[in-house]
């Protein structure tokens, strides 16, 4: 195991920046009662301006999720974030520790379920000295 930094991006099914900000404190909320993260921030940054979309250079619909984490626990986490997507009708959401991301959108849960599995392998994996 060893320390990770996870960016967990959100955003919203009609691109609304009130909506994702809502969405956004939603799922943090969620993450933290999950307690496996040391903590879960959200980043600081300029404010967004109003009707602004997902990708502009704020922190809007943004979350640091830090912390040393178990197979489980990473596990436990993700599967949070995937149901928790459904529940909220979010468009997406990516997780992201350092180049490389998972994003959970409306796929097939075979599909979603095995690009879940291979981030989680190449999580583990990448914590393992040869």
């Amino acid at each position: 195991m060893r320390p990770m930094r996870i960016v967990v991006t959100v955003e919203a099914a009609d691109g609304d920046a009130e909506e994702t900000d809502a969405l956004t404190c939603d799922l943090q909320e969620e993450l933290l009662l999950l307690d496996a993260a040391e903590s879960v921030a959200r980043p600081e940054g300029e404010a967004a301006p109003i009707g602004a979309k997902s990708g502009t250079a704020t922190t809007l619909g943004a979350l640091l999720v830090t912390g040393v984490f178990s197979r489980t626990a990473l596990n436990a986490m993700v599967s949070l974030v995937s149901e928790w997507r459904q529940r909220a009708q979010a468009r997406r959401v990516e997780l992201t520790e350092g180049e490389d991301s998972l994003i959970v959108e409306g796929l097939s849960g075979s599909d979603q379920k095995a690009l879940i599995e291979a981030w989680l392998q190449r999580r583990s994996g990448s914590s393992r000295q040869p």
